[in-house]
This record gives structure tokens, sequence and C-alpha cells, in this order.
């Protein structure tokens, strides 16, 4: 073979040679990376094995958490439950024995009574009034703690709570001989709308925690306009200033900051000291706050301490005309040594549209009469303090001595506790007396009215002035006919003889059968319905009085111990047209009485 052709020969081996190895490298290299690429898919695969393991898990875990935080919470909500039903049990419970207790103080204030008695009875009142506002402090601090406080609106009358707050607290304050005054301003509108019982609520923990920490002196309750508030009134609101001023010991510098919090009204030294929950002042200010307004305190600098909240309260309606306004020329001299004193009667004779003056001197006092004579007066009348009257009882009596330009002045008296009043010790006469501290404007009227030896006027009920022991015996009276269904004896007996003191025919009804049965039977001008009564309650008897009578029903108000919102809406939801909670007063049974029935008359009508 040539050299040329075996050279091609050898040169055309070494190229397939050469492709071949070539295939074989990329042969290899296709199959490492496909290697490779497998690899990294088992590795993908196995992370992504191992976090869905991992999410099966935690799915698994949370589920487990989720399972247990519902039973968690289905075993809080059991328990919640079941401390709301023992707190409502034990609080029904204690407010029916209060009934018992108060509503017996009650009646027994119009008996006549030795000195050391009644103040037994104040004792004993007073105790009672401070458990039950115990009671209902840690009941409402319950209920704002876990949300159930709502504000409602509704029109009510301003003096009407205000009357109510100091009512309640006279007991106390008479036994600690604390002067108690309300101060309305002339220029404050009274027929307001708003949520009367949280704004009797805040002031009351107000004045009642004035009353627990001042030991002498007095506890003035003022309402005027605000001035100057920043807050901006809304939907025509009045923005009102209410103030309660002692004269205790002040409030210390480390507590002014931390007053109104609820860590400071957990003191229990403060509560062992005073008496009370220590929770009055928490409660008072998240009330305020619900209501969209303020509330401070500050120390005073003639000495005690001033607690203040502004309200914004929409009005109503305009104020009715004045009931003095036909009262020409009356003209009153108002004689106290304390300057609250003489405000709050001021005040009131101003809204009375009668003529006054104020003083704390006799020497005054007749210079402003003899002035009043000679404007043309027609009537002069000495409003007077029964404790400043006995300390000046021989210079008052100068006024009426047979040259005093001014001896046809009449004599009021002032007293916070006229049924105290010995039957003689004045050098001049009396023609009625007057409780203290001056509250409704009606019953200062028919004072300044009264002629010489008629009734005195008090909201305790009338006797003549200075007027010797013996018990009371009320007019005969055509009342309205009542009918108080309680199967608990003794808060069947006390509602029933409260409503006879104010005048009404009690019938009685152990069970809301037998309540159904009378109401068939006679025709009752009102219907005090218990709530919780065995084999037919109260919503049930309602219900069915509603379907038998129709719209010849009588009004039926609820007289219960439970007192919450759900048992207020309960008893409105079963044609109930009113509520009092246990345990029962004077003054919320006048309130529904004047609502609910027509005025009764005396035989002599």
């Amino acid at each position: 073979m040539p050299l040329p052709t075996t050279l091609a020969t050898l040169g055309s081996g070494a190229v397939v040679a050469e492709i071949g190895w070539g295939e074989s490298l990329a042969g290899l290299a296709g199959a490492g990376v496909i290697a490779v690429l497998g690899w990294l898919l088992w590795r993908a695969q196995q992370a992504y094995a191992i976090e869905l393991a991992e999410q099966e898990r935690r799915l698994t875990e949370e589920q487990r958490l989720t399972e247990r935080a519902l039973q968690d919470r289905d075993v809080l909500a059991r328990e919640s439950q079941a401390k709301s039903e023992m707190l409502a049990t034990l609080s029904r419970e204690i407010r029916s024995h209060l009934n018992g207790i108060i509503g017996s103080a009650d009646l027994m204030v119009d008996q006549s009574l030795k000195p050391p008695q009644r103040e037994h009875l104040a004792t004993l009142r007073a105790s009672a009034e401070s458990l039950h506002q115990s009671l209902k402090d840690v009941l409402d601090y319950s209920s704002i703690e876990t949300g159930q406080i709502q504000i409602a609106v509704a029109p009510f009358n301003l003096r009407e709570p205000l009357i109510e707050i100091v009512e309640s607290l006279s007991p106390l304050a008479l036994l600690k001989k604390l002067e108690l005054v309300l101060i309305i301003a002339p220029d404050v509108p009274l027929h307001l709308a708003g949520d009367v019982t949280r704004v009797r609520q805040i002031l009351f923990n107000l004045m009642s925690n004035a009353v627990k920490f001042t030991a002498r002196g007095r506890v003035v309750l003022r309402v005027e306009l605000s001035q100057g508030s920043v807050a901006t009134s809304k939907h025509g609101a009045t923005w009102l200033h209410f103030s309660v001023s002692d004269t205790g010991a002040g409030i210390p510098e480390d507590l002014q900051s931390t007053i109104f919090d609820r860590h400071a009204a957990a003191d229990a030294a403060s509560a062992r000291k005073f008496g009370g929950s220590g929770l009055e002042l928490a409660i008072s200010k998240r009330l305020v706050e619900l209501m969209g307004g303020e509330i401070g305190a500050r120390s005073l600098p003639e000495g005690g301490s001033e607690f203040w909240t502004v309200l914004a309260l929409p009005v109503e309606q305009a104020e009715p005309p004045a009931l003095g306004a036909a009262a020409d020329r009356r003209h009153v001299v108002v004689l106290d040594h304390q300057p609250a004193s003489r405000i709050a009667a001021s005040a009131m004779l101003t809204r009375l549209c009668i003529n006054r003056d104020a003083t704390d001197s006799i020497a005054k006092a007749a210079v402003l009469l003899r002035e009043a004579q000679e404007e043309g007066a027609a009537e002069l009348t000495l409003l007077l303090d029964e404790s400043f009257a006995r300390d000046n009882a021989s210079g008052l009596a100068s006024l009426l001595a047979p040259e005093s330009p001014v001896r046809a002045t009449r004599f009021v008296l002032m007293s916070q506790n006229p049924e105290a009043l010995p039957a003689t010790g004045l050098e001049f006469p009396v023609a009625t007396i007057v409780r203290k501290p001056l509250l409704r404007l009606e019953a200062l009227l028919e004072a300044l009215r009264t002629t010489p030896g008629s009734a005195a006027v008090g909201p305790a009920g009338s006797r003549a002035p200075f007027e010797a022991g013996g018990e009371s015996k009320p007019p005969v009276r055509r009342g309205p006919h009542v009918l108080v269904v309680d199967d608990d004896a003794i808060s069947r007996s006390v509602s029933s003889q409260l409503l006879e003191r104010l005048g009404c025919v009690v019938e009685v009804a152990l069970s809301g059968a037998e309540a159904i049965g009378l109401v068939r039977a006679s025709a009752f001008d009102l219907v005090f319905m218990d709530c919780q009564m065995p084999e037919m309650d109260g919503f049930v008897a309602t219900e069915k009085i509603r379907a038998a009578v129709g719209r010849q029903a009588p009004p039926i108000v609820a007289l219960t111990a439970n007192i919450s919102d759900a048992d207020r809406d309960k008893c409105f939801a079963a044609g109930m047209c009113d509520f009092v909670g246990k345990p029962v007063n004077r003054t919320e049974l006048t309130r529904v009485l004047k609502r609910w029935t027509k005025p009764a008359a005396s035989d002599a009508a």
C-alpha cells in the first residue's frame, strides 16, 4: 500500500477514535448531569417531605392548642357564669334581708322615740345603708370590668336624684353630726336627658366618700353651669359642673395623682378605717369616662377637699313656671351661720321667685326685715337655723318686742332632726319647722305659707312645732288601691306598711296565682310585683294578668332584689311598667306613686 494511502487510512482511524472518545465523554457528562439532577430532585423531595411533615405536625399542634383553648374558654365561661349566678343569688339574698332592716328602720322613724333610741336607730340604718353600698360597689365594679355597663338616655328631673342622694346619706350624717347641704344654682336647667341611674351613682359615690372621710363640719353637693370647659357640647347638651366639698382632712399629696386608680381603691387600710369597699372613686371615674365627661379632685386652701365632675346632659324641655310666682310681695330673710346653707336657701327662694336676703347677723337681719317692710312687703318671714336660734334666742326675741317695727315677722325654723326637738326651750313663737337640708321646693313653699299653729312640714311627716311625744297619726286618706305581691313575709310587711304611711289602701298576695285572682276580682290602681316567687314567678304572673284583664289591667311595677340591666329588661319585656329595687325606700315608692296613680284625696275634700 502506498504511503499516502496508508497515512490516510491511519488518519481516518484516529479521527474515528477521537470521535468515539468524545462521544463517550459527552455521555459520561450527561449521565453525571442526570445523576446530579436526580440527586437534587431527591433532596428536594426529601426536604419537601420533611417540610410537609413539619407542617402537619404544626397543624396538629395548633389544632390541639385550639381545642385546648376552646375547652379552657368553655371552662372559663362556665366559671364566669357560675360566679355571676352566685353573685346574683348572693345579691338577691342580701338585698332581701336589707329590705327588712332598712324598711323597718324607716317605719320606726315616724314613732315617738327617746333620744338614745333615735340614735341607735340612726346607727342601725346607717350601717345597713353602708352594707348596701358595699354590695353595690362590688357588683358595679364587676360589671364595669366585664364591659356590661351601658349608658342609657331618658328624660329625668335633675333635682330628684340629688334629693335621693342627700336623703339616703342623712342618717349617717346625723349620726356623725355632719351637716349636708344641697345647692342647685337657679340658672341650672332641671329637666334633662341622660342616664339618671349613672348620674345618681357617680354623685352618690362622691358624696358617700366625703361623708365617710369627714369627721366634723359639713359636706356640700353643688350643681352649676360649667364655665370654660375644655370639652365641646354636643346635640344641644348643657355642661353641668357637679362638686362635692367637705371639711375633712383633705387629700394627701401622694394620693392626688392616683386617688381614682383601682389599685389605690383597693387600699384595705382605708376601707377598714373608714368603712366601705374603697371602690367608689374608681367606679365613678369609669362611669364618667363612659359618659364622655371629666372628673377630678383637689385639696381646698381653707381645709377639706373637693371632688368634681363635668357632664354633658341635653336639656329635655323648658323650665315650667315657678311654684312661687304668684307669691307677690312675700319677703324672706335667711339667718344661718353657715355660708353654704344660706346659699342653698337663697337659691331655692330665687327659683320660687320669692324676694329674699341672707345674713349671719341678727342685727343685719333686723335691718333687712325693716327695709323690706318699708318697701311694702306684705309678709315678712325669718327662715332661721335651729342651732343658731338656740344660741341666740334672747337676741331673736328682741325682734318681737313691742317697739320692734318688724314684730309681725313669722319665724320658720330649719332643723336637721325635727322629731328630736323638745317641747319647750325657745323664747319666740315658731310658725312651722322645715327639715334641713332644704331639698324640696314644694315643702319649702308650703312651710312659708303655713300659718302659726298648723302642722310642720318635713319629709319625715308632719307635726306641730315642739309638739310633745305621741305616735303620729296620719289623716284618713282615700289613697290609691295597691296590691303588694311577695312570697317573703318580711318584705311584704315592710312594703305594705311603707305604702300605708304614704296614704295607700293596701292588699297583699303571697303568690302569683293569688295575685291573678285578686286582680280579676278587684280594681287596683297599682300592683307591686316581686319577681322571684315559687311555682309562678312575677314575670309569668304579669303576663297572665295582662292576658286576663287586657287594657283594664293596672300598672304593674317590679319590686325585686334582682337589679341588673338584664333583670330590668326582662321585667319590661314581661309587661311591667316600672322598676323598684330592694331594699325599697320611701322616696322611690313616692316617685312610683306620683307617676302611676292619681293624687290621694282626704275625706274632707
